[in-house]
């Protein structure tokens, strides 16, 4: 057992632990913050010196009581020397590679450094090294595009191995394994030699071929789907750690917490098919192409009998610190996919993985290194702790340690006004800006954040896009969001985040809030007012619309509005206030007529995964070929201005088909106590892409 002894709490509790370990006749290892090891005893006259170290090293923390997740404030964190940043809550995956909470990427950001970033307006810069970009002519006519990748020379990681490009071919090797489940979705993408090393066959075309005939003219069922997961044991789907997408934005352990299981303890596969099998888990046909877990099955029955094709001939090594990677075809992300990635240790990562068993990489998911500003120091009680790395690229960190501490969202301004957190990021409101402005001590930050509200509407269930048309003119949105963001948001005309840079900047209204020709397309869809009902072959116009938590929610202004405007014509809206989980149930089953949600994280111009007849969330079941066209030519086209015109076309079909209302894209805020924190070393300009952690190195506590 390991005691990081790193203020006086740790120490008494590592003492008292020592005790009981020394009446078991077992051996303590006893970590300081310094990481100097004393094995088998511990002598009365270091504990006055470890107190000492801890407290002038780390500062105090702020503890967790884990069974009610609140915060027991020891002592405010003003220390010189430590920066306390607020959480919600933490996963504990510190892996690049398979983390799925976006709290435990911050913490990875840290500690990993990537090959290229984002600038302020999110555009892909040089940072731990060059990327080049080619367009060739392949040798039969059509156009390939060649990345180059060349790191900077001198990089450690904090174990003191150099950096070299051998640890950016491991990443990508890794994230391409058939077996890999995580965040990259570099394997799809139309590298050369890509499908061979996936399917590992030179005749990977065989494999696909023989599901295909043997599945594809079936209907595959969920008894099926779940026969399959328990003869694969769930391999490469399931592995204990809940990864991946459900299909909604949920990882596994989001979508069985919100069923009620308690999905921190799920230890096995068995237990996971038992909970999927009990909660009729339905997402699995939008959510996965089953096909393709049966083509993975045919690649791991391969693997056991050993590797066939141990390389992608479409990634090059040229020397030690450069690469080459060549697309069959362009692709919008193909730049991103390639340098916007983390550099991963292959001598710490790889040394006992092999192509088919990502195991031992996974069993390092709570023991990170790499070359970034900070390195992971330990994890525990709900808090993070990192130390500055002096040996970071771009310079030694001024501020020695980080925490990353939980605390109640409630909490954070006023935990940061009172200092026992430095920064923190409340979710922007009128109130909470009240209450921030009412402290001098507090400064903010306000940036778009990296998605939108909308009001979706299924078309299969509102067949008639004249009926979906005058839905949509009774959507009265700006008094809405006025009145309940003010100036933390804006109305946006598109169903994209405008931080998107393809996002058309001069976009109009396209359905105005207009009674009269909402009710001249209820007309003109074959409904009739009589007996002051609109009708339509003797039946009412009924309309059923879900959203969350409706008493606090910024759009239901807009649905009461609906109501009335629906009532006075003779028609009915029937608005459902349901909770998260039966609201996502809803809108995944297919049984919303309409529905209130937002999306997040969305970084690029590609929407085939919302509006592509496969996309997996394309919950409004609204299918087109013309859309679908314009979404393959939108990700092939590299010139960003002709991309910037493909985009708005494909944008204005989505609105005509009236199947999506973009409402608003909210601000998200950052706060800092500035007596604890340098403010002028913060960014000068924080933007949606770029805040304190971008320059993490430079920033300085007062």
């Amino acid at each position: 057992m390991v005691l990081l002894l790193c203020n006086l709490q740790h120490v008494i509790e590592g003492i008292l632990n020592y005790i009981q370990k020394i009446k078991k006749k077992d051996v303590v290892e006893v970590v300081c913050y310094e990481r100097y090891y004393m094995k088998k005893q511990v002598v009365l006259f270091l504990v006055a010196a470890m107190i000492t170290l801890c407290m002038t090293a780390c500062g105090t923390e702020k503890l967790m009581d884990d069974n009610d997740n609140k915060s027991t404030v020891v002592e405010p964190s003003n220390d010189l020397h430590t920066m306390v940043i607020g959480v919600t809550s933490l996963e504990g995956i510190f892996n690049p590679l398979f983390y799925s909470a976006q709290v435990d990427a911050q913490v990875n950001d840290m500690i990993f450094t990537k090959v290229c970033r984002l600038n302020e307006k999110g555009e892909l810069i040089d940072w731990a090294g060059h990327l080049k970009t080619e367009e060739i002519m392949a040798d039969d006519g059509h156009q390939q595009v060649k990345y180059t990748i060349t790191l900077n020379k001198g990089m450690t990681f904090s174990d003191g191995e150099p950096v070299t490009i051998d640890d950016l071919l491991f990443y990508y090797y890794v994230v391409c394994d058939p077996t890999y489940v995580g965040n990259s979705i570099l394997s799809t993408l139309d590298i050369v030699g890509m499908k061979e090393y996936y399917y590992d066959s030179p005749n990977y075309q065989d494999i696909m071929d023989e599901t295909n005939e043997k599945y594809a003219k079936e209907s595959i069922t969920k008894e099926d789907f779940i026969t399959y997961l328990i003869e694969t044991n769930c391999d490469g789907w399931f592995d204990g750690m809940l990864p991946g997408d459900v299909g909604d934005g949920r990882s596994w352990a989001d979508y069985l917490s919100d069923e009620g299981y308690d999905a921190e303890n799920i230890g096995s596969a068995d237990e996971m098919l038992a909970m999927l099998a009990d909660c009729e888990y339905e997402y699995y046909a939008d959510a996965y192409d089953p096909l393709t877990f049966y083509q993975k099955q045919a690649v791991l029955g391969t693997l056991d009998n050993g590797v066939n094709v141990d390389t992608i001939s479409g990634i090059k090594k040229v020397d030690e610190y450069t690469c080459t990677i060549l697309f069959n075809s362009p692709n919008i992300s193909g730049d991103k996919l390639v340098s916007w990635v983390p550099l991963i240790p292959e001598h710490y990562y790889g040394k006992e993985w092999k192509k088919g068993d990502l195991s031992s990489i996974k069993a390092l998911n709570n023991a990170p290194i790499g070359s970034g500003a900070y390195i992971f120091n330990s994890y525990q009680n709900n808090l993070v702790l990192l130390d500055k790395n002096s040996n970071y690229f771009k310079g030694e960190p001024k501020i020695d340690c980080l925490k990353f501490q939980v605390i109640n969202e409630g909490d954070k301004v006023a935990d940061v006004t009172k200092g026992d957190i430095d920064i923190t990021d409340p979710s922007a409101s009128l109130e909470i800006l009240k209450q921030i402005n009412a402290n001098p001590e507090v400064e903010k930050s306000l940036v778009d954040s990296l998605g939108y509200g909308y009001i979706g509407i299924n078309a299969e269930r509102v067949p008639d896009v004249n009926v979906r048309m005058g839905l949509m003119h009774l959507m009265n949105r700006t008094p809405a969001v006025e009145s309940f963001y003010g100036d933390l948001a804006e109305i946006i005309e598109r169903p994209m985040t405008p931080t998107v840079a393809e996002y058309p900047k001069d976009a109009k209204e396209y359905y105005g809030y207009d009674t009269k020709k909402a009710l001249d397309c209820f007309i003109k869809a074959g409904y009739e007012q009589l007996d002051g009902k609109l009708v339509k072959a003797g039946e009412s116009l009924i309309i059923d619309v879900y959203l969350c938590n409706a008493k606090e929610h910024p759009l239901t202004l807009i649905l009461t509005q609906m109501a009335s405007d629906m009532k006075n014509m003779g028609a009915e809206l029937i608005v459902h206030d349901i909770d998260e989980s039966n609201l996502r149930t809803k809108v995944q089953g297919g049984e919303a007529d309409m529905w209130v949600m937002a999306w997040g994280n969305l970084v690029n111009c590609d929407l085939t995964q919302i509006f592509g007849s496969r996309g997996a969330s394309n919950y409004q079941h609204y299918y087109s070929d013309e859309i679908d066209k314009k979404q393959e030519e939108i990700l092939k086209t590299l010139d960003f201005n002709e991309r910037c015109k493909l985009v708005s076309e494909e944008l204005d079909m989505i609105m005509e088909a009236a199947i999506y209302m973009p409402v608003y894209q909210r601000k998200n805020m950052e706060i800092y106590n500035s007596k604890n924190i340098n403010i002028s070393t913060l960014p000068k300009k924080t933007t949606t892409y770029w805040n304190y952690a971008a320059q993490i190195e430079t920033l300085e506590m007062n």
